[in-house]
C-alpha cells in the first residue's frame, strides 16, 4: 500500500480593500482553504491538500480572483499519513 501525504501551506494574500468581501467569500467557498486572520487589506489563508501540485493549483486559483494583488506562500509542510489516518 502506498503512503499518502498531506500538505499544508499558509499564504498572505493582499487584496484591494474594495474587493475584500468578494475575495473572502470566494476563498471560503474553496473546499480545502480556510481564513485564519484578516484585516482590511490582508488575509492569512491556510490550505490543505494531498499533493504539492494541488496546493499550487489552489494558490493559482486565489491569485486569479479579481481584487487579489498577491498571494505569497509563507509556510509549507508535508507529512506522510499513517495507515489509520488515511
Amino acid at each position: 500500500m502506498s503512503k499518502q501525504e498531506i500538505h499544508v501551506t499558509s499564504l498572505i494574500v493582499q487584496v484591494r480593500p474594495e474587493k475584500m468581501a468578494e475575495v473572502r467569500q470566494q476563498i471560503m467557498a474553496m473546499d480545502n482553504a480556510e481564513l485564519s486572520v484578516n484585516n482590511e487589506m490582508k488575509l492569512v489563508v491556510v490550505i490543505e491538500g494531498p499533493t504539492q501540485r494541488s496546493l499550487m493549483d489552489d494558490i493559482s486559483t486565489i491569485n486569479a480572483i479579481p481584487g487579489v494583488l498577491t498571494a505569497t506562500m509563507v509556510y509549507h509542510q508535508s507529512e506522510e499519513l499513517e495507515e489509520d489516518e488515511q
